[in-house]
């Protein structure tokens, strides 16, 4: 008997090449959503982190500059997700519908990463703001070129829901390796505080990223085969010759009812899920009242136990079943945000607040880092099975559609609320980041009660 595509195993150095692929996008994609507040609108225990490039108060009495950019690049970013998925999924390049695009944005995906933190002019000064306007811009537009293809790819390279699972496992640990990577900037800020300027180790390691980052995105597209382009099923024809709009792929999979109460759920929750990494610095400071090398301390902690935790999990799914365990992981960010908004409220040992806050962190990680993405592949799949029609990229692109608005919102808010006092004699804008992720962890887990398992 012949072995069907559902039932081939994919070799696991094939599996290890596309997985470090996202290593390379979340480091590339981390300076640019995260580092870039740490950059230009930087943590303050009594001296500045960094001296200013752009201006660092309020436009229009409520938002920063650093956050109306990141905004409007998540919305940018979000409506060309859809157009991008769409792209992929009828297209029919020899090379591959996935690695095409892929191979295409790797290079000035790597450099946009980069270019963003090396401001043309000393001090404030316009023509930094101009750059800075125009490179995120730029970097969030291409970054969905490497993306969504890439994102598309997971159902086609596992069939199966279990190797599913498992592949995602593996992504969530080579995107925690990405950040992770990342993160060691604040270390080398501390050993090589005094002998040059923060300025320049800060870019220094940027460049170092941006190389890494080229490097690995490159692993999938030269060792991971994409077949995609070269066989076109009769059903995929006749849905193409019927649905010729760009944004007719995203209205199909919008009209799946319970993958939409997914999208919802997903445009929610990642408002506390960004701020566990945006705020952490801003918590270490204020909150913490420790120096910024804990920012890494913290979140490296946080980040090997959530892998602890991975077998455990996938037994948990097993018994429970996906939807349950993402509405624990849910109730569990409301506790973890309790906890971080009245840190240094009451008596107890700063050692024994960080211990608590890593200990409420580290489930909430784990399942958020696998589920959301695990779930968006069983909805394609099921949809896959029912239709006859493969429209990967558009249910990762809408997925991502959500979530990119969903952190646009966030990058809007979250430096205003710093604007009400991020140091350690007024922290009362740090401690409302923490209440308002509280609340947008509550209502994600009330819209998931109606989501329904698929797998």
């Amino acid at each position: 008997m012949n072995q069907t595509s559902e039932n081939v195993k994919v070799p696991m150095l094939r599996k290890i090449a596309f997985v470090l692929g996202q290593t390379g996008w979340s480091l590339a994609v981390f300076g640019f959503t995260e580092l870039i507040f740490m950059f230009y609108l930087p943590p303050d225990n009594g001296k500045a982190m960094f001296k200013p490039f752009v201006f660092q108060g309020a436009v229009f009495k409520v938002f920063t500059i650093v956050g109306i950019l990141s905004a409007i690049g998540y919305l940018l970013s979000a409506l060309m997700e859809p157009i991008v998925g769409s792209w992929s999924d009828r297209s029919t390049f020899k090379f591959g519908k996935r690695k095409t695009f892929m191979a295409f944005a790797v290079v000035p995906f790597a450099a946009l990463s980069a270019a963003v933190f090396f401001p043309l002019r000393e001090g404030v000064h316009p023509l930094n703001t101009v750059w800075l306007s125009c490179t995120v811009l730029l970097a969030f537009v291409v970054k969905c070129f490497y993306t969504t293809p890439f994102n598309a790819m997971i159902n086609e390279i596992a069939k199966e829901e279990k190797e599913r699972l498992h592949i995602v496992m593996m992504l969530s640990i080579t995107y925690a390796l990405g950040i992770g990577i990342g993160q060691t900037i604040n270390v080398f800020l501390s050993v090589f505080s005094g002998q040059m300027s923060n300025e320049s180790i800060f870019q220094i390691c940027i460049l170092v990223y941006a190389t890494i980052a080229l490097i690995l995105m490159l692993l999938p597209v030269l060792f991971v085969k994409d077949e995609t382009g070269k066989h076109i099923t009769t059903e995929e024809l006749k849905y193409d010759k019927a649905h010729t709009g760009i944004f007719d792929n995203m209205i199909e999979v919008w009209n799946d009812k319970n993958y939409r109460v997914l999208l919802i759920v997903e445009l929610i929750y990642w408002f506390p899920q960004k701020i566990f990494i945006a705020a952490v610095p801003y918590f270490v400071a204020s909150l913490f009242k420790l120096d910024n090398v804990y920012t890494a301390i913290i979140l490296y902690s946080v980040g090997i136990f959530s892998l602890v935790l991975y077998p455990i999990i996938d037994k948990l799914v097993v018994r429970y079943g996906k939807k349950k365990i993402m509405q624990s992981a849910l109730l569990s960010l409301v506790v973890a945000y309790l906890f971080t908004a009245t840190i240094g409220l009451y008596e107890l040992p700063t050692l024994v607040f960080v211990i608590i806050y890593i200990i409420v962190n580290m489930y909430p990680t784990a399942v958020l880092g696998i589920l959301p993405m695990a779930l968006a592949g069983d909805n394609a799949e099921h949809d896959f099975k029912q239709t006859g029609v493969a429209k990967n990229a558009s249910y990762f692109a809408l997925k991502t559609f959500m979530m990119k608005v969903g952190v646009a919102i966030t990058s809007l808010i979250f430096p205003s609320l710093l604007l009400l006092g991020k140091t350690p004699d007024n922290p009362f804008g740090i401690r409302m980041v923490a209440l308002v992720s509280l609340l947008f962890s509550f209502a994600a887990f009330l819209v998931m009660r109606k989501y329904k398992d698929v797998s």
